[in-house]
């Protein structure tokens, strides 16, 4: 009952959940231009990073790449549906596909198989215990091409699972997530990002504790967390802006725009925009003379965190709104440099750790 009454009040005032407002890029945020002026590598449909046996992976489609002497890509494997991601398991790989399946490759659990459960098949994220992986499903209702509908439902159907690495079981440890889309292991609890509620919670893996706020009021939307020495890195894969968080608050025209509107032109983030005139937000009020004007909001941009053992901003990577390195899917660091996946320009950018001061 309190609770209905604090959100009719929040919509009439225009505050809590209802607020439109965007916190600003400042402080471990502060924009910069460090992944459009970094090295590029090409792999088209670049997803998701993992270094395993001091090797790095990329998934790319419905394959997995390695890397050869940090300047080409190599395939790995090809697989039989198209890869959701990849997570290191000890000295294996642990590939998630499209279709819900799981299979190890290498490693103590190697030819390892698994399903996570009925119904499971937006798998967005794993993570690796010594006898656990943990995954992350987006949606019950979505697939995790479908992230965009999912927002725009404003859906929190998304869980956490535990599958036992030697006898295959899944036990879910979370459920009612608003799109879990990057998983952590801290200690005996695992931290998730949970992208629609820009935030990230950690979670008692027993089920049993409710889930504790560690960051909250992120100026995008997160998605996957990767190790990175005694710290972590957090990609952040699409910005929120005034307009979007407008939308997400009028669901009769949420409704009609999905249904009377093709999906490249709704008022929705984007791994890439501003490639077509027809876009939201790229007329004249953001373009003048084909030149995107300096304080335009994006629909679309670069960003990756780099987080404290608390989990707490300490720096940030940036691709601007006229950048090239836009919608940075996975993270990883290797070999003295920081590799952030761009899914929406297709291109791994590699940032020396040299580069980013002191203040690492």
């Amino acid at each position: 009952m309190i609770g209905a009454i604090v959100r009719s009040l929040d919509t009439l005032l225009g505050r809590g959940e209802a607020a439109a407002t965007v916190p600003p890029l400042d402080g471990a945020l502060r924009p910069n231009r460090k992944l459009d002026e970094a090295r590029r590598l090409s792999l088209p449909g670049v997803d998701c990073l993992a270094v395993v046996r001091g090797r790095l992976f990329a998934s790319a489609g419905n394959a997995v790449f390695r890397l050869e002497e940090e300047q080409s890509w190599r395939l790995a494997t090809e697989y039989r549906a198209e890869v959701a991601c990849i997570a290191a398991v000890g000295d294996g790989l642990a590939v998630a596909l499209a279709n819900g399946d799981i299979v190890i490759d290498g490693g103590r659990f190697h030819r390892f198989e698994s399903r996570v459960a009925k119904g499971t098949a937006c798998i967005t994220a794993m993570a690796a215990s010594d006898e656990a992986l943990y995954v992350a499903n987006g949606s019950a209702t979505n697939s995790a091409a479908d992230w965009q509908r999912d927002l725009l439902e404003r859906n929190a159907s998304g869980s956490v699972w535990r599958i036992d690495l030697n006898n295959g079981t899944g036990v879910r440890i979370a459920d009612g997530l608003a799109w879990p889309a990057g998983l952590a292991i801290d200690a005996s609890r695992v931290v998730c990002s949970e992208a629609w509620k820009h935030r990230l919670i950690r979670i008692d893996t027993s089920g049993k504790a409710s889930p504790e706020v560690l960051l909250a009021d992120l100026p995008g939307y997160p998605g996957r967390l990767s190790p990175g020495g005694s710290s972590w890195w957090l990609a952040v894969f699409a910005p929120r802006n005034q307009l979007v968080e407008f939308v997400l608050r009028e669901p009769t025209y949420r409704k009609r725009m999905m249904a009377e509107v093709e999906k490249p032109f709704w008022v929705a983030p984007k791994l890439r925009a501003g490639r077509s005139f027809y876009e939201p937000l790229q007329g004249g009020g953001v373009k003048h003379l084909g030149i995107l004007k300096p304080w335009a909001p994006t629909m679309s941009a670069g960003l990756c965190v780099r987080l404290d053992v608390g989990f707490q901003p300490r720096l940030s990577l940036h691709s601007r709104a006229d950048g090239k390195s836009h919608g940075v899917t996975s993270v990883a660091e290797y070999n003295g440099h920081v590799f952030a996946a761009a899914r929406g320009d297709d291109v791994v950018a590699v940032v020396s750790l040299d580069e980013l001061g002191d203040n690492q």
